[in-house]
């Protein structure tokens, strides 16, 4: 009897001395929350390096791309219009015909709704009017001008990092501002294309206004080459290239035939294959037609459409479109060469060697990149494994 109210007096104290140490009601969960360890948040950093076939990719598409003022200049008797519109409709089978494979159930409900009802038609709208507004300028101003207004996307696309508080890389900002100012001192350079016996007359004015225009056109060409090139790089690793890339041929086409259908001067016969007026007439066999829109389907966009947006899993958007600001370089010496162009003067060639120059220490900002994957997830989800863990092994002891 003695020794079971020692231990009853032991056990009551120890009691009093618990709920003295202890606060009770809210009190005693803030206490616990204090003892208990921070929450983690764990970030794995993953360095990034371009492999070999980027580089090859990247030069690749920048040739193949630089070939096509010179395959818009050979075709001669359809408005720049219809020369983009049989560009679209023939790279657009040539894309089914590589892809159709790949066009299963299986690839499309990979697309989520907000794809294919937005930012597909957005990325063809974009890109339509990029080409369509090339071919217009081109017939407009200067090759060399064309090529270098049409393609400042770089400059957009950084100058909107700025804008939306992303972060710019150093080489970056500082080599698409080089770039910008070799596109300048491009543009301020003479003209080396023979005088126009007609000048001092009142048509002069009007030429002059028409390069202006033209000139308009190339640089709201590079607004939609940054709008593209951005929705492409998110598109882009969620389906199959030649799916993707048929679908903003297909769309590309519908938008451009949809625009000359309700504003173009000259009729359009969608059932036709007449060889200036006719959706198809592409397909007569003559030089300047078939021939010529199997090089623009399978070189210019093939491997020059295709390879830059390929390119977009190794590379920035903003790095794309600094390579692409280098193309008057090669399509300069190309259209001099296949006799619809003259080679420009040195003032152009400083103004190239300035912009390539740019274009280096872009791509050298983008060989290495650094990734932060947040992985806290992960995290959670072991030391919750772990934690049941340890609770069935202490109930075990327990029983």
């Amino acid at each position: 009897s003695t020794r079971y109210d020692d231990e009853s007096k032991t056990k009551d104290d120890h009691r009093r001395r618990t709920s003295a140490e202890v606060p009770s009601g809210d009190d005693g969960r803030d206490e616990e929350s204090h003892r208990r360890p921070p929450p983690v948040h764990l970030d794995v950093v993953v360095d990034r390096r371009v492999p070999v076939v980027g580089y090859f990719l990247l030069v690749s598409a920048l040739l193949a791309l630089s070939s096509s003022g010179v395959a818009f200049d050979w075709q001669s008797g359809p408005t720049p219009e219809m020369k983009t519109l049989w560009r679209f409709v023939s790279t657009a089978a040539t894309f089914a015909c590589l892809g159709w494979k790949s066009m299963t159930w299986e690839e499309w409900n990979k697309f989520s709704a907000m794809d294919l009802a937005v930012w597909i038609p957005l990325a063809g709208l974009n890109y339509g009017f990029m080409c369509t507004a090339f071919v217009v300028a081109l017939e407009m101003t200067s090759m060399v001008n064309t090529f270098i207004l049409s393609n400042l996307a770089s400059l957009i696309i950084i100058g909107s990092k700025f804008a939306t508080g992303s972060p710019v890389l150093l080489l970056e900002g500082l080599g698409a501002a080089i770039g910008f100012l070799g596109a300048l001192i491009c543009a301020a350079a003479p003209s080396t294309e023979p005088s126009d016996p007609s000048a001092g007359d009142p048509s002069a004015d009007h030429d002059n206004h028409l390069a202006t225009t033209g000139n308009f056109l190339a640089f709201l060409a590079s607004i939609a080459t940054a709008i593209y090139l951005t929705i492409a790089k998110t598109l882009r690793p969620k389906v199959d290239l030649f799916l993707f890339l048929f679908l903003l041929f297909f769309d590309s086409t519908l938008f451009l035939l949809l625009y000359m259908i309700l504003f173009s001067h000259q009729p359009v016969r969608i059932l036709s294959a007449h060889p200036t007026l006719g959706l198809f007439g592409w397909l007569h066999p003559a030089l300047d037609r078939l021939p010529l829109e199997l090089y623009s389907a399978l070189v210019c966009n093939g491997v020059g459409t295709t390879g830059f947006i390929a390119i977009m899993k190794y590379f920035d958007p903003v790095v794309v479109s600094m390579v692409m600001l280098m193309e008057p370089v090669f399509a300069s010496v190309m259209g001099a060469a296949a006799g619809v162009s003259t080679l420009p003067g040195w003032g152009t060639w400083a103004g190239d060697a300035v912009v390539a120059v740019g274009s280096a220490m872009v791509i050298s900002s983008g060989a290495e990149t650094r990734e932060a994957i947040d992985a806290t997830g992960a995290w959670h989800g072991l030391e919750k494994e772990g934690g049941d863990g340890d609770g069935d092994g202490d109930g075990d002891g327990d029983g």
